[in-house]
C-alpha cells in the first residue's frame, strides 16, 4: 500500500490516520501509521512468527509470537491475506448459491468457523465472518470498490467490526502496487519492552 488510510473506533487511539504497508512474498508484513505532518504514530512488524508494534509516541514496544497473539484477538494466523480479501489457499467446506451472484462457504476447525461471501463477477470475498470458538470474538470484513493494480484486483475500501470489544476500523487503499519481494528486517528501536 503506496498510499492509504486507516480510521480506527472503539480502540485506544481513535481518529484517521495515513497508513503505508508492505506485504512480501512469504507473508512478512510492515505497515507504518502516520499522524498530521507524516509523523509516524506506530509501525507494526510481523516477520516469521514474530510480531511488534512500535509505539512511537510513548516510546515502547509491545512484542508477541505472531500465532498466538492473533488467536488471543480471535484471528486467524492468515490474516493479512484475508485482510486484501484474497481466497484462502486451503479452501474447502459447504456451500451454497444465492440470487445476488454470490458464492458463500462455511468452513472451519476446532479453533475458528468462517463464512465466506465470494462475490462471483469480483472472483473475490466481500464478506466475511470469522468467528474464534475458543474466544468468544466475532470479526466481521467487508471489501468494497474492487480496483485492478497490474493485472490484480484488490479491494479499495475494507471494513472489520469486532463485537466482543466493540471496535471498528476502516482501511481506505487510494494506491496499492503488486510485487512486493524484498525482505522485511525485524528491527526495533531501544524502547521500553511490553507483552503483546
Amino acid at each position: 500500500i503506496r498510499r492509504g488510510s486507516i480510521e480506527l473506533e472503539g480502540t485506544e487511539i481513535e481518529g484517521k490516520f495515513g497508513l503505508h504497508a508492505r506485504m512480501n512474498g512469504k507473508g512478512d508484513f510492515y505497515a507504518s501509521v502516520r499522524g498530521p505532518l507524516g509523523i509516524e504514530l506506530a509501525r507494526l512488524l510481523a516477520v516469521g512468527n514474530d510480531i511488534a508494534a512500535i509505539d512511537r509516541f510513548n516510546r515502547k514496544v509491545y512484542l508477541g509470537k505472531k500465532d498466538a497473539v492473533m488467536k488471543k484477538n480471535g484471528l486467524p494466523v492468515d490474516f493479512m491475506q484475508i485482510l486484501f480479501g484474497d481466497l484462502p489457499e486451503e479452501l474447502s467446506g459447504d456451500y451454497t448459491v444465492n440470487s445476488y451472484n454470490e458464492m458463500v462457504m462455511i468452513s472451519g476447525n476446532d479453533d475458528f468457523m468462517r463464512e465466506l461471501t465470494i462475490c462471483t463477477d469480483e472472483m473475490k470475498i466481500c464478506r466475511e465472518k470469522i468467528d474464534a470458538n475458543s474466544t468468544d470474538h466475532l470479526v466481521y470484513l467487508n471489501f468494497y470498490d474492487f480496483k485492478s493494480s497490474g493485472g490484480k484486483k484488490y479491494a479499495s475500501r475494507i471494513t472489520m467490526e469486532e463485537k466482543k470489544r466493540m471496535f471498528h476500523v476502516k482501511l481506505s487503499i487510494d494506491d496499492l502496487e503488486y510485487g512486493y519481494d524484498s525482505d522485511i528486517e525485524f528491527s526495533l528501536p531501544s524502547y521500553t519492552r511490553e507483552n503483546l
